[in-house]
């Protein structure tokens, strides 16, 4: 029973995580994640700088408070959950609930849920405090405040192995998979955009309105910390229940400190250390947007950006926890009577953990880990142009993101994107677009919005895919954008 309840804990921790892409928007996040050629004034920031002058109703954009959360996993659906982890879905005579048995095929198909043995977990949340735009014909200005959280973790599925079926004779368990990494960064952002003369080589019936951006941004980590390596293992003998068991790891950590550093560094300095304070940035650094844009044949826009270009270096509050060792147990032996100070093989196996975990926290000199860079590239055409046939305004993009790291919850798997937005009445736009590939996979973005001429509220659903699927879902995207002005 205390393997389900240890199994159904690991499995329900990602539920309770929260999840955002790297806009917090949710016009362009309902339509796929698009955004390069589509974006506009506040949008503009952090995907292209030089859409700050595209025309979205308002001279001037002011922005509170957007939030964008997912929650998910590669492995756990509801469907899952529901057929292993919840009883057989009848009663006893006392009325209590009937406990399933797992028989081998059911472990079996649990161990396959993770992709190539290996479960990801995401978690992340994205929120612009503050987003302000203005422009007039040949330039525009943004600035904002973001706030990015979030976590990655790995898990193997030979630790479920071992939830499931203990430390059976013979078994031989390895973690090497193990790893995770958290982080809590706040980014100012300064953007200026500015229109180019038309290349004379260049008719302006073929292509025209050269736009560029720079984006610059000062970077404060609030926490930060990463799982470096783990080499722990338990293996048990064939012939009787002796184990060996090696415990090995090297993380490193910014902004929060244990009680027993934190300790030792008041018995220094005096009552001022806190192990954990949000308005007191562990970390600072710098980054750069740069981004173009253009028009062609009038009805087709084109877009091209880096985003997050630059580190965060880690300077305040740095930890290094580390340990390396092994030991065998070979059994539960009582303490030998009559010898004093004599212990037990249980008291020895306590001992050995706890001096494993006592003292494994040093103060470290400061670590650097890069911004989430990515190249994007998108098109977009108003097909209503094209065919005024067709009711209202008609906008059809694609995007290609290609991560240059994985840092930050970023990720060098390319990702392609498609989206549309249809305004059939003006004032009420309907949204939606799918994705593949990226840290995230296959997704379906639905969401509706209501644009008002001097206000706009957007709410969106970036894995609407998996609201339909419902009992297969693994991933669940919420976004919502509101308090936007115009004037």
């Amino acid at each position: 029973m205390k393997r389900i309840l240890v199994l159904t804990a690991l499995f329900l921790l990602p539920l309770f995580s929260l999840q955002a892409q790297q806009i917090a928007s949710s016009r362009l996040i309902s339509m796929g994640g698009v955004s390069t050629a589509v974006s506009s004034d506040v949008d503009a920031i952090g995907t292209n700088p030089a859409n700050l002058l595209a025309n979205s109703g308002g001279k001037v954009v002011v922005e509170l408070a957007p939030i964008s959360l997912r929650a998910g996993t590669d492995f756990l659906s509801l469907n899952l959950y529901n057929n292993y982890f919840t009883g057989t879905g009848q009663v006893d005579s006392a009325g209590n609930k009937i406990g399933k048995y797992l028989t081998a095929a059911d472990k079996q198909s649990i161990l396959d849920a993770f992709p190539g043995g290996v479960g990801t977990v995401l978690t992340d949340v994205n929120i612009r405090d503050l987003g302000v735009s203005v422009r007039n014909n040949d330039f525009a200005l943004g600035f904002s405040i973001d706030d990015r959280i979030g976590a990655r973790a790995t898990v193997p599925n030979s630790f479920v192995l071992f939830a499931l079926n203990g430390n059976a004779p013979g078994s031989n368990f390895s973690w090497n998979n193990i790893s995770s990494k958290a982080w809590w960064y706040r980014s100012y952002n300064a953007d200026f955009a500015m229109s180019l003369p038309n290349p004379i080589v260049i008719p302006k019936d073929i292509a025209k309105n050269f736009n560029v951006g720079i984006g610059v941004k000062y970077v404060t980590g609030i926490a930060y910390a990463s799982a470096q390596s783990n080499n722990s293992y338990l293996q048990t003998d064939s012939a009787n229940y002796a184990f060996n068991v090696g415990l090995g790891f090297n993380g490193l950590r910014a902004g929060i400190l244990s009680n027993e550093i934190s300790k030792a560094m008041k018995s220094n300095v005096g009552d001022t250390v806190t192990n954990f304070n949000p308005f007191s940035p562990a970390g600072s650094g710098f980054g750069f947007d740069l981004g173009g844009s253009a028009r062609i044949l009038d009805f087709i826009k084109v877009g091209a950006s880096f985003t997050d270009i630059g580190s965060i270096s880690w300077t305040k509050n740095t930890i290094r926890t580390s340990g390396d060792t092994s030991f065998t147990f070979n059994g539960f032996s009582p303490a030998e009577a009559g010898v004093p100070n004599a212990t037990s093989n249980v008291d020895s196996l306590n001992n050995a953990f706890k001096n494993f975990f006592k003292n494994r926290d040093s103060v470290s000199s400061g670590f650097t880990t890069p911004l989430p860079t990515r190249f994007n590239l998108g098109a977009a055409v108003n097909v209503d142009e094209v065919f005024p046939s067709i009711p209202g305004q008609l906008t059809l993009a694609v995007d290609y993101h290609q991560g240059l790291n994985n840092s930050l919850g970023n990720s060098t798997v390319p990702e392609l994107d498609f989206g549309a937005e249809w305004k059939p009445v003006g004032v009420l736009p309907i949204r939606t677009g799918v994705g593949f590939g990226g840290a995230y996979g296959f997704r379906w973005a639905l969401g509706i919005g209501i644009d008002m001429p001097f206000w706009d509220i957007d709410l969106g659903v970036g894995t609407f895919n998996d609201v339909v699927a419902f009992n297969s879902a693994k991933n669940l995207s919420v976004t919502l954008s509101f308090l936007k002005f115009r004037f």
